[in-house]
C-alpha cells in the first residue's frame, strides 16, 4: 500500500524534514524553527487566492489556540529559543503543519508513517506527544481549513537514533561493542550510550552544551543581534567581523574546556559515532580527543549527496533525520 513516509527533526536552529510520497523520489527541506501562539484573529484578512500559503507563513488552529510557524513567528513573544523550552510542546504544531503541507504536495491523502526525533532528556515526553498527535490529527485547521491526517504509524526516538540505526559502519557489531552516539546541536548536546544493543539509560544524557552556549557568549561580547544568523556565520567561518573574531578568540577555549571536560568524565566506549550540525565545526578537536574511536556516518553523507545535498554543514545537520527516515518501516 502506498504511504507518505516522513521523518521530522524539530531542531532549535532549523526543523529538518525528509519524506517520500508513495514511490516518488525522496525529498528533503529545512525550515526556521520558530513557533509562537498568536491572537486567534491574527490570520483575519489574509487571503491566498485559493492557494495555501508556504509552510513558513502557515498557522495551525486547534482548541488550544492559534499557532504561527516559521520566520513570520519570530516577531511574536514566545517564539524565542529558550534552553528550558520543552520541544514536544511546539513540536506538535510543527508536525501537524509539516504533515499537512507535504500531504498537499501529493495527488491524494495517504496513510502516514511518521518518525520524530527528540533530545534524550525529553524522550520521556514521547508518550505525551504521541497521544497529542493522535488526538489532534482529526480536529485541527491548517490556515483556517479543516484537515484530517491518517497517522498509520508514529515512532518517536531520542536524537542520535537515526545515526545509530542507519549510519553505523558495518565493522561495528552492536552486540559486541560498546558505542556512544554524540550529537551536538544548536541548543543541546546528547550522549547516547549503547551496550549489547541496548541503550544504557543511566549513562545517556542531554545537556546545554550545544552550539548555543558559544553563540550566546559571542553575542554578549560582539553585540550581534540575530542568534541563528550569528551561529551560521561562526559555523561557516564566513563574514566574521572584527568584533566577532575577537569574541571567538575569547569564547571558543571556554566552550571547548566545558565540552571536553564533560566528555572526559564519561565512561569509556569502544567507539563514538558523531553527528549534528556543529560537529563539522569541531571536527579537528573531536578527532584529537577521541582518536581512532571516533567514527562518522559516511554512508549517510554519501546517500545525502545523491539527493543533491552538497553543502557539508547541511549534510551533517540532516544525517540524523535522514537515517531515521531510512529506518521507518524496517
Amino acid at each position: 500500500m502506498s504511504t507518505l513516509k516522513i521523518a521530522i527533526d524539530p531542531g532549535s536552529s532549523a526543523t529538518k524534514v525528509v519524506y517520500q510520497i508513495a514511490q516518488q523520489p525522496i525529498q528533503y527541506f529545512t525550515m526556521s524553527p520558530y513557533c509562537a501562539e498568536v491572537p486567534s484573529d491574527y490570520p483575519d484578512g489574509r487571503r491566498f487566492n485559493g492557494k495555501l500559503p508556504f509552510i513558513e507563513d502557515a498557522w495551525i488552529n486547534n482548541p488550544d489556540g492559534c499557532f504561527l510557524l516559521g520566520e513570520e513567528a519570530k516577531k511574536f513573544q514566545g517564539s524565542s529559543i529558550l534552553n528550558e523550552d520543552v520541544k514536544y510542546e511546539k513540536a506538535l504544531y510543527k508536525v501537524l503543519a509539516i504533515l499537512t503541507h507535504v500531504q498537499h504536495l501529493g495527488d491524494r491523502p495517504l496513510p502516514i508513517e511518521l518518525g520524530i526525533l527528540l533530545p534524550f532528556d525529553e524522550y520521556a515526553t514521547q508518550q505525551e506527544l504521541h497521544k497529542l498527535l493522535q488526538l489532534s490529527c482529526e480536529r485541527f485547521q491548517y490556515c483556517d481549513r479543516p484537515q484530517s491526517l491518517n497517522l498509520e504509524r508514529i515512532d518517536i526516538f531520542p536524537e542520535g537514533t537515526g545515526l545509530l540505526l542507519s549510519g553505523l559502519p558495518k565493522k561495528i557489531d552492536l552486540a559486541r561493542h560498546r558505542v556512544a552516539v554524540l550529537v551536538i546541536g544548536h541548543r543541546n548536546m546528547s550522549w547516547l550510550v549503547i551496550q549489547q544493543g541496548i541503550p544504557v539509560l543511566q549513562e545517556s544524557v542531554t545537556n546545554n552544551l550545544g552550539f548555543r552556549w558559544l553563540v550566546q557568549e559571542v553575542r554578549k561580547r560582539s553585540g550581534y543581534k540575530d542568534e541563528l544568523r550569528l551561529a551560521e556565520m561562526i559555523a561557516s567561518g564566513h563574514r566574521l567581523n572584527r568584533l566577532v573574531q575577537q569574541a571567538m578568540a575569547e569564547v571558543l577555549p571556554l566552550y571547548l574546556d566545558q565540552l571536553m571536560g564533560f566528555l572526559g568524565q564519561q565512561s569509556p566506549t569502544d567507539f563514538v559515532l558523531c553527528g549534528g550540525g556543529v560537529t563539522l565545526f569541531l571536527q579537528g578537536q573531536l578527532n584529537q580527543f577521541f582518536g581512532d574511536r571516533l567514527i562518522w556516518a559516511k554512508s549517510l553523507s554519501r546517500a545525502l549527496a545523491k539527493l543533491g545535498v552538497n553543502d557539508p554543514q547541511m549534510t551533517t545537520r540532516l544525517q540524523d533525520c535522514y537515517g531515521l527516515f531510512l529506518s521507518l518501516g524496517a
